[in-house]
């Protein structure tokens, strides 16, 4: 029973284990144009992109018409992140409305394990086959659909409707396995494409709430993924405070809790024999596995130049890695014609020390 829970769990325990270390558990470049630069917050002050990635009541609190794009890359996995979206709080004085869709290319760069079975079904651990360099992609699609209702002048609640398809496979070549390597496993297919944890055709859905706590000052609480699927859209607890002052400086600072993408892992070694009868030793599996808390903490400013030239820095740390990120942007408004284009970036200064470009296009009326 034991041998067969290691067979079925590998590859799912397996991919969210080694990309807690890479670039799935990286904070991800979805978060909007102004999030990006300012340390992955406004959860407690949203609106347009950002209401509809980061907390759904947001595209309430403001009286506007919003449709945004824009393209990121993470250069050090070639990772290509596309978003469009639309939301329309002017339209209905009642409710707020809005939807969205991002697409993900990536090509991530890191070493898995593969075990290998004596019987295709319930076969007992034979060995275990570290790949190291092979050829692996992550693929994803997200649609959701977006209601927030306004309720009085200081609090406003919303939900978010999600549909998602993403896949991560890897195709090793035979130089990166052993020779009488012989695809027993269920998380290898016909084609000899193994599946570090794809998540097919899946629903999950947010809900988040703004208050107005006093003048300008306002927290935003929101959950997210609340029906988890894997490390891909994980359940997590977003907290955020935001600060406008005036009409050109904005302050924020968030606190994002993540139940599910961390994995602690009890590792038990595997000793076993190659088919030739050579001892060899496998590397450890894990015996158990369960999710760990993990939490990233972010803020940032955004002070609006000559009414038209917004320029944003933040800050951010990553529990798992103990990862800190410094982040910026800036960018320019034509108020006449409603419309706005913006650039980012996020630059890790430890743990790798990843990079994200983001640029966007924005057009608002209030």
């Amino acid at each position: 029973m034991r041998a067969m829970w290691l067979r079925r769990a590998w590859a799912p325990v397996g991919a969210a284990i080694l990309l807690s270390a890479g670039s799935a558990e990286a904070t991800d470049p979805m978060s909007g144009v102004r999030s990006l630069a300012m340390g992955g917050s406004l959860r407690g002050l949203p609106s347009g992109a950002e209401g509809l990635l980061l907390n759904p009541a947001g595209i309430a609190t403001t009286k506007q018409f919003s449709a945004t794009g824009f393209y990121s890359l993470r250069v050090q996995s070639m990772g290509h992140f596309l978003h469009a979206s639309t939301a329309d709080s002017l339209t209905n004085p009642y409710f707020a409305l809005g939807l969205y869709y991002n697409f993900v290319y990536e090509t991530p760069h890191y070493a898995y394990r593969l075990g290998e079975y004596t019987a295709p079904e319930g076969g007992t651990l034979r060995r275990v086959v570290s790949v190291d360099g092979a050829s692996i992609v992550r693929t994803g699609s997200e649609a959701g659909t977006v209601i927030a209702i306004p309720l009085f002048s200081r609090f406003a609640l919303g939900g978010t409707l999600k549909y998602a398809y993403y896949t991560l496979r890897s195709t090793p070549t035979a130089q990166q396995l052993p020779p009488d390597y012989t695809y027993v496993t269920p998380n290898i297919d016909g084609d000899r494409v193994v599946d570090l944890g794809s998540i097919n055709h899946v629903v999950t859905f947010d809900l988040g709430a703004t208050l107005r706590i006093i003048d300008e000052l306002y927290l935003g609480v929101v959950g997210h993924n609340l029906w988890g699927h894997g490390f891909e859209l994980p359940t997590r607890l977003g907290l955020g405070l935001g600060y406008r002052y005036g009409e050109r400086l904005t302050l924020a600072f968030d606190a994002v809790i993540d139940f599910t993408s961390a994995q602690r892992c009890t590792l038990e070694a595997q000793p076993s024999q190659s088919a030739a009868g050579n001892p060899m030793l496998a590397d450890s599996l894990c015996a158990t596995s369960e999710p760990e808390l993990s939490y990233r903490l972010g803020g940032g400013l955004e002070y609006i130049l000559l009414s038209k030239i917004p320029l944003r820095l933040g800050y951010q740390f990553e529990s798992p890695l103990s990862a800190h990120h410094l982040t910026g942007g800036v960018g320019y408004y034509n108020l006449e014609h409603n419309f706005g284009l913006d650039f980012s970036l996020r630059q890790g200064v430890n743990a790798g020390a990843e990079t994200v470009l983001l640029i966007g296009l924005r057009i608002l009326r209030n």
